[in-house]
């Protein structure tokens, strides 16, 4: 993923777990250098459709998106992101963070 703009919306932020997810609650995990790290779950989903970004096809069932919104990104500057899957009360998976910068 490129850099985003402070207080950005409509972007999407996708990842890519390159297995069959579809039973699970996604949650996505940003967190900024400087603040709270904030655990989105409304509007977090795993689309049942491909799609292509740059080189990589993401399949369908296999991928979290969320598109942000306003107050996501509220801080300019270097950022990470991760996805926390809950396929059950004691089968919580997480991706590794990866990172990301918020412009002015």
């Amino acid at each position: 993923m490129g850099n985003l703009n402070k207080n950005e919306v409509g972007q999407p932020i996708r990842i890519n777990l390159g297995e069959d997810i579809t039973l699970s609650t996604p949650t996505l995990i940003l967190l900024p250098e400087i603040g709270n790290r904030k655990d989105i779950t409304d509007g977090v989903t795993i689309p049942n459709t491909d799609v292509t970004v740059g080189d990589e096809t993401l399949l369908a069932g296999e991928y979290i998106e969320y598109f942000t919104k306003d107050g996501d990104l509220d801080y300019t500057g270097r950022w990470k992101f991760k996805a926390k899957l809950d396929f059950s009360s004691t089968d919580i998976r997480q991706t590794d963070f990866q990172k990301f910068r918020v412009l002015a």
